[in-house]
């Protein structure tokens, strides 16, 4: 029984942000966020030059503009939903004994801890921008090693992570009291043929 309980800890190292990451990031980490100005979103496309496929060059595009969205309009819902398929939820919520309602309460003060944070260090007006540099497949045995720990958790809905990648993203954050830029490098990866944000990457 012991061994067992230590397989499923173990296991959980391979996805997205545990509820332990999460309480990290809310007291010492930074959250990505996004520059939002008359409706607009300010960024632009990455080189992905490493991938050289289109599809998957939109798919983070959009995948982390919906992220950075979510973060700014403080939508703890959204983040829940970007993190992790359904079916993984599921399973976490059954076996860790947690509510929806309890992850996406974390994901939210997460958020308001990542603006309040930046308030703190480039003023009351800041805002953030942010660009797709680069990015890198994650190699085949990345993808197998997942597939074999997290995607045979749930019995019944399989979870098959068909491609991974590695972003160099960088940020720009500006406000009346100066600029902060960072850049970061978020591990993204593709699940039953949709997008999810494995790793956030942040670099303080």
């Amino acid at each position: 029984m012991k061994k067992s309980k230590n397989s499923k800890s173990n296991k959980m190292l391979y996805i997205g942000i545990s509820l332990i990451a999460v309480s990290l990031l809310i007291f010492g980490g930074v959250l990505f966020s996004i520059l939002k100005g008359d409706n607009e979103e300010t960024m632009t496309p990455g080189n992905f030059a490493a991938v050289g496929q289109e599809d998957s060059a939109t798919a983070c595009q959009n995948l982390l503009s919906d992220y950075y969205s979510a973060i700014m309009s403080g939508d703890g819902e959204s983040l829940y939903k970007l993190m992790a398929p359904p079916e993984y939820w599921n399973y976490y919520m059954e076996n860790y004994s947690k509510t929806e309602k309890e992850i996406i309460e974390t994901y939210l003060d997460a958020a308001k801890n990542t603006k309040a944070t930046w308030m703190a260090k480039c003023g009351d007006d800041a805002k953030v921008s942010f660009q797709i540099i680069s990015s890198v497949e994650e190699p085949e045995e990345f993808l197998k090693n997942w597939n074999d720990n997290v995607g045979s958790l749930n019995k019944t809905d399989k979870l098959v992570a068909e491609e991974a990648l590695n972003l160099n993203v960088k940020q720009t954050v500006t406000g009346m009291n100066g600029t902060y830029q960072t850049e970061n490098s978020p591990i993204v990866i593709k699940i039953n043929g949709k997008w999810y944000i494995l790793d956030e990457g942040i670099k303080n």
